[in-house]
């Protein structure tokens, strides 16, 4: 499975981004392959609508899962009519970390809430 974790930075030891759609990079993860490749957001600074263009971007990409901070609510929709499962990325960990959590199942999933 192919698995996506925002980021502050380009690197594993970056921290995880608290916002899904304006996040510098996103690591791509394949879990099975173990390939992994920061690809840069080029959604981050648009005016409006950066979370749902990031979602499209991840869709498009293959991923099946999503590790982010907060992810706002059209965002949400559109991850979960794609089938991408969401889970919450805990404050201050790095990418690695985060990656590391998934596969031992220690993530919390984010299930779409309106705010």
């Amino acid at each position: 499975m192919k698995i996506a974790v925002s980021a502050c930075g380009d690197s594993l030891s970056a921290q995880t981004h608290s916002l899904f759609g304006r996040c510098d990079y996103f690591f791509i993860v394949d879990t099975e392959t173990g390939n992994i490749s920061a690809v840069k957001n080029t959604s981050a600074g648009a005016a409006t609508g950066a979370g749902t263009a990031a979602a499209q971007d991840l869709f498009n990409a293959g991923v099946g899962a999503v590790i982010s901070g907060q992810i706002g609510p059209n965002a949400c929709e559109v991850l979960k009519a794609a089938g991408i499962a969401m889970y919450s990325a805990p404050a201050g960990i790095s990418v690695q970390e985060a990656v590391e959590k998934f596969k031992a199942g220690a993530l919390a999933k984010n299930e779409v809430r309106r705010f």
